[in-house]
């Protein structure tokens, strides 16, 4: 094999090229290189003669022949006479090498940011406060991989005067090749959660690895109270900036006191928008300038939203921004989603590659943008002067000069049942006002799934463990509703889905959803059914044992070791036993599992020991009587957390993936559900004036009433009453006065002056945990979470 010229000759020749790593996100074929890298379900070497019709002429592939589909593909390389071929044995190493060459071609600030937790929105909040005084290029959404690195730091260009990039580690020895990418200037560290802790031998040693980006920059932003990365820093010579926030009114860098209008935000939230802000400060900028952007500092707004659409299909608001990046993100995310087959994309103005400002616009050429659209679109519209050229190219596209055109004939476009609508937009346009008016209106009470979060936890867990992944979407995934959770855990790299009910499966099955789907309540009668749509039942009477055998069906056998509710329990294990000895049952069986009754529950930790050792003598005896070694599954998510130790093929993650119940892993998981409804009316009462059913609820003092549109129909127990719990809102919480309405609640704001008409009021949310509700409720999140009325809107943001 001749040897590949070096980097700099490879940079003299692509420098201005795309580096391509995913075949959907095409722009510009000609100028595009493609780096065929292997993935979790696929190969890259698999789309290069897709990408070789398209037009893609360069590429980089694996010189290892590893399975007959990699070696198909490169085999053929002489039916593409045009294409030239890079081969490697590692094209991810070329790749991070082309990026690391270009990146020492720009002398300007290169800030990295890294740690546990909070990454992503620090950099877009830095961003956003640099934006107005300077050119900023930062890394596109999330991207903070091995892979993600080098694309980020592709995008610098010779008018940026900063850059911010993310990086992100599970294991250790990774972050060397980050930091030769990003060679970062400066820094900011987050902070440091359990996140990925089974790749590195302790956590010293994943907080060494995590500071070590920063071996050669000048100076990292760290929280104040975090000695430990400070001690880091100043042994790798590097100066700590560390940052104090009081209050969300002062903000102490050094020695320096700084009054800042910091914005309302949970104290998760405010904890980063603080470490932004002293990355801002230490970057240049004045406290006036820093002050005049913070208060539009929010969280992850208009980012891949997800509604209930007026069509029947789901409404995406991703109005946020609007680069090709971002742009192919949100297709890729929509595309997921078209059950129906029918995709709508309404396109505002694009932004420019060079540069995150919204203040600056370039032209979309159709040579750009179609390759990304076709065929993905069955309906196209688009805003704006430099789309109108698009809009022309494509069959049946209509375009709309400015958003308020659009708006004033949405009505007369005819949109079908089912479509998926995808807005994209920059913010300035405002097209959440589109979303608005094609979402299904239901009352102002809403619960917001943040399904990058429900990520994040579901990469904590399995950082930890080499079992498989079953995911628990029962009861609409916990009230959150099934298939767009069971989707965004699919795309996480969930092993096994596992719903109570057949008809449950079923339900995700009509949504597009391909993995294995568990069935925990399936009776006999249920087996055709689920056999057409290829659920897999729990087993616990002999004979439904049989009878699945008979249907062809895969089955996964339950044992009670203790929780006396379904399962063989150990008088019937003999009888099972001679049952799979008289058939041939090694394909039926899928696997074998048990229900762990207290694995949260340290006191009962002697009897969690028991079921495990009766689970394993039965299991045993099983594969005896199989002749073969079924999966086996036991531990829920305290147990992945409490008895790593019997992880075995499989685990099953439930409630710990909202970052609720495990308390052994509170600090690396994010929360992902919030409940929040508006205030509709707030009023004066005199001291001894009774309020609502019953008179329940007097005033002690005069004061302010207010009252939310939220009751006991939407999921606020009548428990919460009468001032057993308290909701959030501007300025404090405010206690429940009176009784739990079926569609209406009375807070107490006396104390609360400012608040008014139309505030939000958080009933469970980061800043405001469902533990108290359940506490006033006397009763246990679960129970609050399916208890969230069907006409509660749900709304999933991605980013």
């Amino acid at each position: 094999m001749p040897s590949l010229p070096s980097i700099p000759i490879l940079y003299d020749r692509y420098g201005d090229f795309d580096l391509l790593v995913d075949s959907r996100r095409l722009r510009d074929p000609e100028k595009t290189l493609f780096f065929a890298l292997p993935g979790q379900r696929t190969h890259g070497n698999k789309f290069v003669g897709q990408l070789y019709r398209k037009g893609v002429r360069h590429f980089v592939v694996h010189t290892l022949r590893r399975g007959p589909q990699v070696q198909g593909e490169l085999d053929k390389r002489g039916k593409y006479p045009e294409a030239t071929f890079l081969l490697t044995d590692d094209p991810l190493r070329l790749l991070q090498q082309l990026a690391a060459h270009h990146r020492r071609q720009f002398d300007i600030p290169v800030l990295a940011i890294t740690g546990s937790n909070g990454k992503t929105i620090v950099k877009d909040w830095l961003a956003q406060l640099l934006q107005p005084y300077l050119k900023v290029c930062a890394s596109p959404r999330s991207y903070n991989s091995r892979i993600g690195v080098p694309l980020s730091v592709w995008q610098l260009r010779p008018e940026h005067e900063v850059a911010i990039f993310e990086a992100g580690i599970s294991e250790a020895g990774e972050m060397a090749a980050l930091a030769e990418i990003i060679l970062p200037t400066c820094g900011l560290f987050t902070m440091l959660g359990s996140a990925h802790a089974a790749g590195f031998t302790d956590e010293l040693a994943k907080h060494r690895e995590k500071i070590s980006l920063f071996r050669g920059a000048k100076w990292v932003v760290v929280p104040a109270d975090d000695t430990t990365s400070v001690g880091l820093l100043r042994k790798l010579d590097v100066e700590p900036i560390t940052h104090l926030g009081i209050k969300g009114r002062w903000l102490e860098v050094e020695e320096v006191s700084l009054e800042l209008p910091f914005p309302e935000l949970p104290a998760i939230y405010l904890e980063n928008a603080y470490a932004a802000a002293t990355a801002a400060y230490a970057l240049g900028l004045g406290k006036e300038q820093i002050a005049a952007s913070l208060p539009d500092l929010h969280v992850l707004d208009n980012r891949l939203e997800q509604r209930a659409g007026l069509h029947g299909g789901p409404v995406i608001n991703d109005s946020y921004s609007n680069d090709l990046t971002a742009l192919a993100a949100a297709l890729d995310f929509a595309e997921a989603r078209a059950n129906s087959g029918k995709l709508c994309l309404i396109l505002g103005t694009i932004q420019p590659r060079s540069s995150n400002s919204p203040s600056t616009r370039v032209s979309a050429p159709e040579d750009t943008l179609l390759p990304l659209l076709h065929p993905r679109l069955t309906r196209l519209l688009t805003i704006g002067e430099t789309n109108a050229g698009l809009s022309r190219s494509i069959a049946g596209a209509r375009h709309f000069s400015h958003p308020e055109a659009l708006l004033a004939e949405l009505g007369n476009i005819p949109f079908s049942p089912g479509e998926v609508i995808l807005i994209k937009g920059a913010s300035e346009e405002r097209l959440h006002r589109v979303a608005d008016a094609l979402s299904r209106q239901q009352h102002r009470t809403l619960l917001r799934i943040d399904l990058a979060a429900l990520r994040h936890n579901f990469n904590v867990y399995r950082s930890g463990t080499s079992a498989k992944m079953i995911v628990m979407v029962k009861a609409s995934a916990y009230g959150g509703g099934a298939p767009p959770v069971a989707h965004a855990l699919a795309e996480a790299g969930a092993d096994y889905l596992a719903v109570a009910y057949p008809d449950e499966g079923s339900h995700l099955r009509q949504h597009g959803l391909q993995l294995p789907i568990m069935v925990l309540n399936a009776a006999g009668h249920d087996f055709d059914r689920m056999l057409s749509n290829r659920l897999e039942p729990v087993i616990h009477r002999l004979e439904d044992l049989r009878r699945a055998r008979e249907a062809g069906l895969k089955v996964h056998l339950e044992l009670d070791t203790g929780m006396a509710r379904l399962g063989f329990r150990p008088a019937e294990l003999k009888a099972l036993l001679t049952e799979l000895r008289s058939g041939d049952y090694e394909r039926t069986i899928a696997s074998v599992f048990t229900h762990l009754a207290a694995s949260e529950d340290g006191a009962h930790d002697d009897f969690t020991r028991q079921q495990i050792n009766t689970f394993d003598a039965a299991y045993e005896r099983i594969a005896e009587a199989l002749g073969a070694f079924p999966s086996r599954h036991l531990l829920n998510s305290n147990g992945i957390s409490r008895f790593p130790g019997h992880a075995y093929e499989y685990v099953r993650l439930g409630i710990g993936l909202y970052g609720i119940g495990d308390a052994a892993k509170a600090a690396a998981l994010r929360p992902v559900l919030s409940f929040s409804t508006r205030v509709t009316a707030v009023f004066e009462l005199k001291a001894g004036q009774s309020i609502g059913y019953g008179r329940r609820g007097k005033m002690a003092h005069d004061g302010r009433v207010a009252v939310l549109s939220v009751g006991y129909a939407d999921g606020l127990p009548r428990l919460a009453g009468e001032g057993r719990f308290s909701v959030r809102l501007p300025g404090g919480l405010a206690p429940v006065i009176g009784s739990v309405c079926m569609d209406m609640t009375m807070v107490d704001v006396s104390q609360l002056p400012g608040v008014k008409v139309d505030d939000e009021a958080m009933l469970f949310g980061a800043d405001h945990p469902i533990e108290e509700l359940a506490e006033a409720a006397m009763t246990i999140p679960y129970e609050i979470l399916t208890g969230i009325g069907p006409r509660v809107q749900r709304v999933y943001t991605a980013e």
